[in-house]
């Protein structure tokens, strides 16, 4: 009965040697995967890298964008000196009229017409002439 037994479970299962190869396999599979899991985490580590690399340089990207802007704002503003308004202190001034002074014509400073955006208020502006 135990012989009978012990043919079954050979039979049910297969012989040691079987069982032998395909734990074999098994280990085969196991040490391929590991090799590819361990170049994996290697990979996941050099992106890692990278995505900080490419984080640091969409930075400094917007930094520089944002400073191109302003600069760019800045020469199309209709005031590019900043002058302020005295009453809100606002810079968005646009200028409307110039005029020379009397004394030399052209060759003397003028005066400079603004409306501040915000408030409204008119401002005069003497602007000297290049030298």
């Amino acid at each position: 009965m135990l012989i009978e037994n012990i043919e079954k479970l050979i039979d049910e299962n297969g012989s040691t040697l079987i069982i032998k190869e395909r734990f074999m396999l098994l280990k085969d599979q196991l040490i391929a995967y590991d090799k590819e899991l361990t170049g994996c985490r290697k990979k996941v580590s050099a992106l890692a890298d990278m995505i900080c690399y490419l984080e640091s340089e969409i930075q400094n990207l917007n930094l520089e964008n944002f400073t191109f802007t302003e600069n760019m704002e800045k020469l199309h503003s209709p005031d590019p000196h900043d002058y302020q308004c005295n009453l809100c202190g606002s810079i968005k001034l646009k200028r409307i009229e110039s005029t020379f002074q009397e004394t030399f014509g052209r060759f003397d400073a003028k005066n400079a017409f603004f409306i501040c955006l915000d408030c409204g208020k008119e401002k005069v502006i003497k602007i000297d002439p290049p030298k």
